[in-house]
């Protein structure tokens, strides 16, 4: 009889072992990817919905940023903003842009793994009075990651930037 509990015992504590593990590894990789509509597993870079390519800090005191997005109505806009130094005149403008820009920010994402690369370390190489570059995106159910020139880059990490800028560039208005 005391047999019997005790293989009771460590079946009962094998499968709440099991259970639990479950759903740890369900938590943790929920929405890591996601579906799509004919239940092919899609990665994570293929959900973002906007992306920002900003600089700013230098010592001119000038910014600018470039961002393409999803609005509410399922339609891609692109923001663009620049004033290249402190007191000079602002442009701005949003457009609607077609979908091809944000898909072609998703493969370029996709080829680097760049929501893989996870929290980076800074860079011990400062260059003072230099404009940082941000580029950041927004994926999956509103997640959000981003990584700067500062940043410890992962290998060809540096290209991601060149890259990004040049896929903007291509739908702002005439290509400045």
């Amino acid at each position: 009889m005391t047999k019997k509990i005790i293989i009771a015992i460590a079946v009962f504590t094998a499968v709440a072992i099991l259970i639990t593990a479950g759903v740890f590894m369900w938590k943790h990789f929920a929405g890591k990817h996601m579906l799509d509509g004919t239940g092919m597993v899609k990665p994570p870079c293929f959900t973002i919905t906007s992306c920002r390519y900003s600089t700013g800090g230098g010592m001119d005191g000038g910014s600018s940023y470039i961002e393409v997005y999803t609005g509410e109505d399922n339609k891609t806009y692109l923001s663009y903003y620049d004033c290249p130094y402190i007191g000079a005149e602002e442009k701005s403008y949003t457009i609607e842009v077609g979908t091809d820009a944000i898909n072609e920010l998703r493969r370029a994402f996709y080829r680097r793994s760049f929501l893989s690369w996870g929290k980076l370390e800074k860079s011990d190489l400062i260059v003072l009075d230099a404009p940082q570059t941000v580029i950041s995106v927004t994926y999956g159910e509103g997640e959000f990651y981003s990584v700067s020139s500062s940043d410890e880059l992962p290998e060809d990490g540096d290209m991601l930037f060149t890259e990004i800028y040049s896929i903007l560039n291509m739908f702002t208005k005439g290509g400045n």
